[in-house]
């Protein structure tokens, strides 16, 4: 029967291989290929194989105890090293998996289909909405691989702690910190590339009023490699403002750098230009020509810092792998690099088993995610919730798309069910003790307590403590004068109306603020009078204390 299935999958078309799969899964053969130990379903699947953990990554590994330890304990340095030196936490927790190969032609069954023409590839990265994941090849030692890997590992740091620089700063720092070497005990960070030195004294310079202004749709922006002449001139900029001998004002660099880092989309280049001119004391040509003359001179210093402290190596946590975890896990990596109908099927079947594992729906909520279904992944996502999963990546993903689909198009009249505020609360109350330093699930607590009929007051109080942290403080603040209108509290919510308006609302926010000011009454309520009793006493927004009402 077997032969016959594989001789039917062998000459089926890809559209009749589905009606075979289903035929496996009907007549019950499929879990057959989840134990079959005679032939490899999954590339690599009979190596022996060993799960590790550390503080902040899952490896799964082929490799030797040293070699696997040893990978894990650079992420955590490079990590640390990261973080600490910019002062950032983990607004937006994300879990991260390692996969690490010990044989190159298997590494490749797992490769992308875009990056498979790369024979040298030493890894790569790949983020998902519930997960990131690393893939690592047997060459992870090598040079190139390594920068790779710590690139695509700092674009993860910026993101899970909320940041979105411009483009030209964001790849400039993943490179300048890809080139880290480790030693006993110390890092040394910022040594020169020379590939982006080749690069910089074969062609002429970009202008920085290009480099700034420049996205990713850019035409001067090269994806797909990290050696263009936009990563090498992103990386110079910032080597010679952090190690160069630019007898610049660090306190001027930093200036710039806080103004870089809290640029909104669209920023005027001509606000920028004038920023750049009053921090740094010099304008555009000034800093073209210095930065010209030190890409050329030859000389490049760097910085020898501390080890940052982490957990020894020796501390990571690890046990092997049984035969039927290694193949799901490579079936998690087929469905994720390769969008794998086999490995699909594999986990429609395993959703299904006892004991429940949250992960296989959270796995199947990435992969209907990529197929562009965003409702099926939320579907997954909340059985994943249901089943027990304390994934932080997906408490905050379904926060969003709740966001989304309930306050996109405001409604001053829309009343939130109270099941749905009940649920809503729930979830983005468990979000938040997964990632208490986030911003998105206090910013969306506002908005249920701003539209349901009740609101919940210690909620209110959790989004007014935590309000100076926020990301987006305009919305926040119409959420709670919303909050303050629905409690007839005229006079509060126009006083934060007017702190909204300070933001610098964009155009759709400020009709929102504009509608909430023409319900109104004509005649104004006094807070401090009328039904003071009846009401939650809520401070103004520097106050940012509620109390319980009386009963």
């Amino acid at each position: 029967m077997s032969q016959l299935f594989a001789a039917l999958l062998r000459y089926s078309s890809p559209a009749n291989r589905w009606i075979v799969y289903g035929g496996l899964l009907l007549t019950g053969l499929f879990p057959g290929l989840l134990h079959a130990r005679n032939s490899e379903e999954y590339a690599g699947e009979s190596a022996k194989w060993r799960r590790y953990q550390s503080p902040h990554f899952e490896l799964f590994s082929a490799n030797d105890d040293h070699e696997s330890r040893e990978l894990l304990h650079n992420l955590e340095l490079l990590r640390a090293l990261f973080l600490e030196n910019f002062k950032l936490t983990e607004r937006q927790p994300m879990e991260v998996t390692i996969y690490y190969f010990n044989d190159k032609d298997v590494f490749f069954n797992y490769v992308t289909a875009n990056l498979r023409k790369n024979e040298n590839l030493g890894g790569y990265y790949m983020s998902q909405p519930d997960r990131a994941t690393i893939v690592v090849s047997p060459s992870w030692d090598d040079e190139s691989a390594r920068h790779m890997i710590f690139h695509e590992y700092i674009h993860h740091l910026i993101r899970i702690s909320g940041g979105d620089p411009p483009t030209w700063y964001n790849e400039g720092v993943a490179e300048l910190y890809s080139s880290i070497e480790i030693g006993k005990d110390t890092l040394e960070l910022g040594k020169p590339l020379p590939w982006h030195i080749v690069s910089l004294r074969q062609k002429n310079l970009y202008p920085l009023e290009a480099l700034f202004s420049a996205d990713r749709s850019s035409s001067l922006y090269n994806t797909g490699t990290h050696s263009g002449q936009f990563y090498a001139e992103s990386w110079a900029l910032l080597h010679y403002w952090y190690y160069g001998e630019s007898k610049l004002d660090r306190a001027k660099i930093g200036a710039f750098m806080h103004f870089i880092n809290n640029e909104t989309a669209g920023t005027d280049p001509a606000v920028r230009r004038k920023v750049f001119q009053a921090t740094m004391g010099m304008d555009y040509p000034a800093m073209e020509e210095l930065l010209e003359r030190y890409a050329r001179a030859g000389s490049y210093r760097w910085a020898k810092v501390p080890l940052p402290k982490i957990s020894d190596a020796k501390t990571y946590s690890w046990r092997k792998m049984d035969f039927p975890e290694i193949r799901e896990q490579l079936a998690e990596l087929d469905l994720r690099a390769n969008e794998s109908g086999k490995a699909r099927l594999a986990f429609l079947r395993a959703v299904d088993q006892v004991p429940v594992k949250p992960r296989r729906q959270e796995v199947l909520g990435a992969d209907s995610w990529m197929q562009g279904e965003p409702d099926r992944a939320r579907e997954r996502w909340e059985k994943a919730v249901d089943e027990g999963s304390d994934n932080p990546a997906v408490f905050h993903e379904l926060g969003l798309m709740e966001s989304r689909r309930w306050f996109e198009h405001f409604d001053y009249y829309f009343r939130m069910p109270s099941d749905l505020a009940q649920r809503l609360r729930r979830l983005l109350n468990r979000s938040i003790t997964c990632a208490p330093e986030q911003s998105d699930a206090y910013e969306m607590l506002a908005w249920i307590e701003a539209t349901v009929e009740k609101p919940d007051i210690a909620n209110v109080n959790l989004v007014q403590k935590r309000f100076g942290t926020l990301t987006h403080k305009g919305p926040t603040l119409v959420a709670l004068a919303m909050l303050r209108v629905h409690l007839k509290d005229w006079e509060a919510a126009a006083e934060i109306l007017k702190q909204a308006e300070a933001t610098q609302p964009s155009a759709a926010l400020a009709a929102v603020i504009s509608q909430i000011r023409s319900h109104r009454p004509s005649v104004g309520i006094d807070a401090a009078t009328e039904n003071a009793g009846e009401r939650p006493k809520i401070i103004d927004a520097d106050g940012f204390i509620v109390e319980e009402p009386p009963h």
